[in-house]
Order: structure tokens, then C-alpha cells, then sequence
């Protein structure tokens, strides 16, 4: 059981990382939109993809791999960049799909996440023991895509975005029961505090964007050109 000074010190580390996770959705929610209300920018995000991928994917890894070697403000700023650069990422996405599938399958994605975020923060089972589950369905749905690319099936295409939406809404209640085990354990400096509820809302913000695009992919109505 919990004093009332740890319950209260746990859920104002959650709060953190939620509201972390949040602003990171909102940055990539608002470059996207900016990006689509200018043609130079459009241009510009068409000619550059590559590089905004790999710069993305840079970000993200530094962010992982040197969570040890930096501060916590230049996590948060990691974190901002890889959410401010998935935004230009996304604006794609805005221009395929109507407005209207958009926000439908943001809100179906919204009520999966709150309520597996209650399911991972009630459950008395510690989902760690399933991580070498989610590790290796992870693997094999990148493998699988990108065998994808070349093969180019459109069942196969399907079959993997319905897997996606199983796995990333499992990991959303896995997130969350990991990130509160952790705390539960590591006594933690100020600075790692901060820097570890910064991984948590990456972790947070990861699922439940690869949980919106898939659902997107499935149920997604694109615009008629």
C-alpha cells in the first residue's frame, strides 16, 4: 500500500507524463495542420521526406539511447522535435484522408486509449512477463512491412494494419503498467524524474500514434480528387 505522500507523488508523475504526451500530440496535430494550409510548405515536405524520416529517426534514437547522458531539458526538447517532425510526416496523411474520417478515427482512438490506460493502471498483474510478446510481434510487423514494400499485397497490407491496431492497443495498457512498476521501484533524482516521465510520454505518444494511423488505414475514408 501507498502513504498518502507516495499516492500522491505517483499520480503527479503520471500527470506529468500525460500531459507530456498530450503536447507532444498537439505540436504534431498543429505542424500537420499548418503544413496542409500551405502549398509551399506541401512542396516542400514532398521534396524532403526522406530526409525528415531519417532526421525523425535520429531524434528518437538519441532520445533512447542517451536518456543516461543528458538532462532533462534536452529530453523534453528531443522530445518536441521528434513530435514537431512527425507532424511533417503526418501531413500526408491529412491530405489523403477526408476531415471527417480524421476526427472519427482520433476519437476511436482516444476512448481505446483511455480505456486501456485504466485497464493498465487498475490491473493487480504485472504485464512485464509479456514483454518478450510484444517485442517479437513488433519485429515481425516490421519485417513484414517492409517485405510488404516490394511485394506490394494488399491482403497482406491489411492483415498487418489489423495486427497493429491488436498490438498497439495491448501496448497502451503495457506502457502504462510498466512506467507505473518502474516508479514504483526506482528511488529516482529529480532529473531522472523528469527525464524518465519525458521516455514514459514518448512511449505513450508512439502507441498511440501507430494506433490511430492503422486504425486510419482500415476504417479511413480518403478524399475524392
Amino acid at each position: 500500500m501507498y502513504s498518502t505522500t507516495e499516492y500522491q507523488t505517483k499520480n503527479g508523475f503520471l500527470r506529468k507524463v500525460f500531459l507530456q504526451m498530450f503536447l507532444g500530440l498537439l505540436v504534431t496535430g498543429g505542424v500537420a495542420w499548418s503544413v496542409v494550409q500551405s502549398n509551399p510548405m506541401i512542396t516542400f515536405v514532398g521534396n524532403y521526406m526522406t530526409f525528415i524520416i531519417i532526421a525523425e529517426l535520429i531524434l528518437v534514437l538519441g532520445l533512447n539511447l542517451g536518456i543516461n547522458k543528458i538532462n532533462s531539458g534536452i529530453a523534453k526538447l528531443l522530445f518536441i522535435g521528434y513530435s514537431a517532425m512527425n507532424g511533417l510526416v503526418l501531413s500526408i496523411v491529412m491530405l489523403i484522408y477526408n476531415p471527417t474520417s480524421i476526427l472519427y478515427v482520433l476519437g476511436v482512438t482516444s476512448l481505446i486509449f483511455v480505456v486501456m490506460s485504466i485497464y493498465g493502471l487498475k490491473t493487480t498483474e504485472d504485464l512485464s512477463s509479456y514483454s518478450k510478446f510484444f517485442r517479437g510481434g513488433l519485429i515481425t510487423l516490421v519485417i513484414v512491412s517492409l517485405l510488404n514494400i516490394f511485394l506490394k499485397i494488399s491482403i497482406v497490407d491489411w492483415f498487418i494494419s489489423v495486427c497493429a491496431v491488436v498490438l498497439f492497443t495491448a501496448l497502451i495498457a503495457y506502457d502504462i503498467n510498466r512506467i507505473t512498476k518502474t516508479f514504483q521501484f526506482d528511488a529516482m533524482s529529480e532529473d531522472e524524474y523528469n527525464k524518465f516521465s519525458t521516455i514514459g510520454a514518448l512511449m505513450l505518444y508512439l502507441d498511440f500514434v501507430n494506433l490511430f494511423l492503422n486504425l486510419l488505414r482500415l476504417f479511413g475514408g480518403k478524399r475524392n480528387n
